[in-house]
């Protein structure tokens, strides 16, 4: 009858496990890696222009050695480029954490007591010395642990290529920033220009009013638009120590308005990039929002395991005696126990886990797709805005030219009394303006290749 029992236990078993076999792979009800890297582009739309060049590194971009000294200072000390490099430091110890699971446990316990006992012989004391070595081990049968120890590792690498991505970030910022405060301070001289150029129209017109062919609406004029260039002049000095103190805190440093950059904007030298496969393959926030969806996958995958049965095996070794010594001589008294679990009824909630992990990596997969899309984007853009740039330029040069010239004109005639003072302050308020607009054209360029440097996926 034992038998009997026996066997109908171990046929109950084969056909449990045997049930379990069929469809370990999950169906996906959702978007999937498929959907997420169909329709990459096989070349880029805008064209690159024959002037870009092959650049192994960010710092490569410019030639100029304060720039990437700053740029050095900045990846060395700053704040949050250290919180990244602890989060993946983090990331590491639960990858380790998570492999761990795959090995055996042992533990071991000991105990020690004495009694004392009073009979009508006396006072005894009793000695009594125990321990037991414990082993446990899980069975990976349906590599459930080894898809957590896998997810574990992805999101590993993902966290180094997110930390990449903030290196690249941060550097790309801090060479923006110096050549924004470059800008800004060529401006502020422009302001400075204006101010005394005002002052030079101011004594003419004092001149022209002495001589009694000057009116004095014409010196009041003149001093309200010099007012109005000191007011520009004090609002780009604000700008430019708010961007110091935003520079020296990206270093660590305490921030004040002691820095200083070189006289002349730098010039960033145009990036050649690749095709769109290698483009895309080599910049770290897609390659880590890739890891991240494989990783939910393997979580998908190992929720869906939780509903198949698990097997474990406890080996316990026990001896208790008077000694340590006899402890140690004796043979200890041991148990092996191997043990067959699985879930029957549990209200859904391991199914409903393995949905939510379902939803979880569809929309990691989705992030992925809009990571692709936007990347796609900023090498689109940045290549557009290039070209747009450039042309740009080179109007805006044309019009410093004709403006220029336009108000010397007005100035002559000012002087032989042919015109007057609001036509002589529209020139010269566009001749100032036309500067600042090729100063403006041209640091936006420059931070237009940076940025396009970062769309091509190159690092440092």
């Amino acid at each position: 009858m034992r038998s009997l029992s026996h066997m109908l236990i171990f046929a109950a078993s084969g056909i449990l496990l045997a049930s379990c076999t069929t469809g370990l792979s999950p169906q996906r009800t959702t978007f999937t890696e498929e959907m997420a890297v169909k329709q990459t582009p096989a070349e880029w739309n805008q064209g690159v222009s024959p002037q870009a060049q092959n650049l192994s590194s960010l710092l490569a971009l410019s030639s100029d050695k304060k720039l990437n000294t700053h740029v050095d200072a900045v990846l060395a000390n700053n704040i949050s480029l250290r919180q990244s490099v602890l989060d993946l430091q983090k990331a590491e110890l639960e990858r380790d954490k998570t492999s761990g699971s795959l090995w055996p446990t042992l533990t071991f316990n000991s105990s020690t007591d004495r009694q004392r006992s009073k009979s009508a012989q006396g006072t005894s004391y009793a000695n009594s010395v125990g321990g037991d070595l414990t082993i446990n081990w899980e069975a990976d049968l349906w590599g459930k642990l080894s898809d957590r120890a896998r997810a574990s590792g992805r999101s590993q690498t993902a966290s180094e290529h997110d930390l990449q991505a903030a290196r690249a970030s941060l550097a790309a910022q801090a060479m923006r920033n110096w050549v924004e405060l470059t800008a800004l301070e060529k401006l502020a001289d422009l302001d400075r220009s204006r101010i005394s150029s005002l002052g030079n129209t101011e004594q003419i017109i004092s001149d022209q009013f002495t001589r009694g062919i000057g009116e004095l609406s014409d010196l009041e004029a003149a001093r309200s638009a010099t007012a109005n260039a000191q007011s520009d002049l004090a609002d780009r000095k604000l700008q430019i120590d708010q961007l110091k103190r935003q520079m020296q805190v990206a270093a660590s440093q305490m921030p004040n308005t002691h820095f200083r950059t070189g006289s002349l904007l730098p010039n960033v030298k145009l990036p050649k990039g690749a095709m769109p496969a290698t483009t895309l393959g080599r910049r770290p926030d897609l390659l880590a929002a890739y890891e991240r969806a494989a990783a939910a996958d393997l979580q998908h995958k190992a929720a869906y395991k939780d509903l198949l049965p698990s097997f474990s095996v406890n080996f316990t070794a026990s001896d208790q005696s008077a000694s340590l010594a006899d402890l140690l001589n004796g043979g200890p008294a041991w148990r092996l126990l191997g043990s067959l679990s699985a879930p029957i009824l549990d209200g859904g909630n391991r199914r409903l886990t393995a949905k939510q992990a379902d939803l979880d990596a569809a929309r990691l997969w989705l992030t992925y797709r809009q990571t692709l899309l936007t990347a796609v984007m900023e090498v689109e853009n940045g290549l557009q805005n290039e070209q747009t740039l450039r042309s740009r330029e080179q109007i805006l040069g044309r019009a410093l030219k004709h403006s220029q010239s336009n108000y010397e004109q007005y100035e002559r005639r000012y002087r032989d009394g042919l015109t007057d003072i609001v036509t002589l302050l529209s020139a010269e308020r566009d001749a100032f303006a036309a500067r600042q607009a090729v100063v403006n054209i041209r640091s936006s360029r420059m931070q237009n290749r940076v940025d396009l440097a970062v769309a091509f996926g190159i690092g440092l």
